[in-house]
């Protein structure tokens, strides 16, 4: 869990929580401050920027952010992006709307080529552990958390959605064909043989595996879900449940107490869960946020 994914991440959450505490100037202040100016900065490093800029009435500095992001370094973003409420003090501008015509014709033609990318291609092991990345990332960001995590008898394998969320970053939405991806690459694995599976999933990545698991009726061995977001209604829980019972699917949660966003849903999971007698195992991690825990080996070696 070392280099630039991690310092990124962190980043993002010490940003957003000065944008809570001390308003969008001093956020914007701090990000830019403790940037890597070594690093090749990812298409959300400039959209924290241009939107910060933006709101913190610094509309030519973000412009120029937002420049220096798809002019010159050809990145892109979904149009959505592009309608962000941030960005209403500078979208009458010409340099606003010559980065939008170029992003948008830049995403379309990614759209062409999106495609699922999974990364196992043969049987290195008796058993397989797939991980599945979150919003606003991909394989190599995965990559970076588990690359130095040893589990014996495992490969580890990772599997990156194609739809697109903005240059090289990518996203499972709550409502896409994730789950259809998903099954895919898992009569993959059923066709060359391995005596256990297990998917990892982080945030959204989760969502994907629960829908797959009811959706698609796939059945891994176990789950180890890592900041879960799970973004269903009472009565979808208990589906979810019901289905992980029903399959003998074993589960581990484990989400961060400052994670505000996740963690309600995590309650959820373990509210329905006793309801039904499923058991599973949750932990709750005192001081994080949404990510990754610094000591993922521990509670991966102690699960599997």
């Amino acid at each position: 869990m070392k280099g630039k994914v991690m310092t990124e991440t962190k980043l993002f959450d010490n940003t957003l929580e000065r944008i809570d505490e001390t308003g969008t100037r001093k956020a914007y202040e701090y990000l830019k401050a403790h940037l890597n100016k070594d690093e090749d900065w990812s298409s959300q490093v400039y959209n924290f920027l241009y939107c910060l800029a933006a709101t913190s009435d610094l509309p030519d500095e973000a412009l120029t952010w937002l420049e220096e992001a798809i002019i010159e370094k050809g990145q892109w973003y979904r149009p959505e992006v592009f309608e962000d409420e941030d960005l209403d003090h500078i979208r009458n501008e010409e340099r606003f709307q010559l980065c939008e015509k170029t992003s948008k014709k830049r995403y379309e033609d990614a759209l062409k080529e999106a495609s699922t990318e999974f990364t196992l291609k043969e049987r290195l092991e008796d058993n397989l552990l797939v991980v599945l990345h979150g919003n606003q990332q991909n394989n190599d960001i995965s990559r970076a958390f588990w690359r130095d995590i040893s589990i014996e008898d495992y490969q580890v394998e990772y599997l990156q959605s194609k739809e697109l969320d903005s240059y090289n970053l990518y996203r499972w939405n709550d409502d896409g064909d994730g789950p259809k991806q998903l099954a895919s690459a898992m009569k993959k694995t059923d066709d060359i043989g391995f005596e256990n599976k297990v998917l990892v999933g982080f945030s959204a990545g989760c969502n994907t595996i629960l829908r797959a698991i009811v959706e698609e009726k796939i059945v891994p061995d176990k789950l180890l879900l890592f900041s879960p977001w799970i973004p269903v209604s009472e009565a979808s829980m208990t589906q979810i449940i019901e289905s992980l019972k029903e399959s003998v699917v074993e589960v581990m949660i484990v989400c961060g107490e400052l994670d505000e966003d996740c963690l309600p849903l995590c309650k959820l999971f373990e509210e329905k869960a006793n309801e039904l007698d499923y058991e599973c195992t949750i932990r709750y991690i005192q001081g994080l946020g949404h990510e990754y825990p610094e000591d993922l080996s521990t509670y991966t070696g102690a699960y599997l």
